[in-house]
């Protein structure tokens, strides 16, 4: 089994042990949900993995089995920015091949989560540099950069509120203080966008308060849903080539992203799927992440994937 964290490709990263999604945890998770709680210090960063520890909420959150169909409904939402669709595009190989996209910012999400300050720091520099060569007109006639504070942040709000509503509504357990932690921590991952700490909503209400206000800006265009298409309403090839070595086991369930977006998300989609995972009811789509992240973490533990 592949660890999820790498998104299908390259070599397999360690990732901490998960918290069980269970009514009564045991101790040892409750202590961990305990610790999460606290401050984890400049010394305990340096001396572990860098920006973030085994203590805090990320590394549960970042290590569920659903993370990677998390990572593909933040893309379903960043696309819907025709400026984040453009920073899409550059970070991918092929830009017909969303697949392509999400293995890499899998690799991404590893490095930034469990890698040492000096890798955290090659990779953030890097992603920058190729978001600054994202540039063009709109369709108003606007000019813009991929290396735009406003973009990024919208890129960054895409991926944090994403991982929590999928991660979450298929069973972690995660009580709303624990939410409001993983937030504050990951405005540690401003520098990794180029950002500071205070650019970067640190609550849920700020979460609530920037969607709100970019909304208005969102728009779905042909290049967006033809990329998206491909994964949640994908033609009969496109099945077919589900099986390839780069789409991860749940590739076939992929429109289940779809299925989680908020309301107003979905209704941008002007044509959302009739049939298939993403066509599903929201209880069914709860009830669907549920017995996909139980049989993701049976699969892990029959093949022994590097737990920490």
């Amino acid at each position: 089994m592949t660890n999820v964290i790498n998104g299908g490709s390259g070599p397999e990263r360690p990732v901490p042990p998960l918290v069980a999604a269970a009514d009564s945890p045991e101790p040892a998770a409750a202590d961990v949900r305990s610790r999460s709680l606290e401050p984890v210090s400049d010394e305990d960063l340096t001396a572990h993995r860098g920006l973030f520890g085994p203590g805090t909420v990320t590394w549960r959150i970042h290590s569920d089995p659903l993370i990677g169909l998390a990572t593909l409904r933040s893309l379903a939402l960043r696309v819907l920015h025709p400026e984040g669709l453009s920073g899409v595009f550059a970070t991918a190989r092929r830009v017909d091949d969303p697949w392509d996209r999400l293995n890499w910012t899998m690799r991404q999400l590893g490095i930034s989560t469990f890698g040492s300050g000096a890798e955290v720091a090659v990779a953030g520099a890097r992603m920058r540099a190729v978001l600054m060569q994202v540039n063009g007109i709109d369709e108003a006639g606007n000019s813009y950069r991929g290396d735009d504070p406003d973009l990024l942040r919208w890129l960054h709000c895409c991926q944090v509120a994403s991982f929590v509503e999928v991660t979450r509504r298929g069973g972690l357990v995660l009580t709303d203080r624990e939410h409001e932690v993983y937030l504050r921590e990951q405005q540690r991952m401003a520098a990794f966008w180029g950002l500071e700490p205070d650019e970067v909503p640190g609550s849920r209400r700020e979460l609530a308060r920037f969607f709100r206000a970019t909304r208005p800006q969102l728009r779905m265009t042909a290049a967006a849903r033809a990329f998206i298409g491909a994964i949640v309403a994908p033609t009969m090839p496109d099945l077919m080539a589900l099986t390839q070595r780069n789409r991860p086991t749940w590739a076939p369930v992929a429109g289940l992203a779809f299925g989680t977006l908020p309301s107003w998300a979905r209704r941008l989609y002007s044509s959302p799927p009739s049939s298939g995972p993403a066509a599903l009811s929201p209880s069914a789509t709860t009830l669907a992440l549920h017995t996909l992240r139980d049989s993701l973490s049976g699969r892990a533990g029959q093949a022994g994937v590097g737990l920490a």
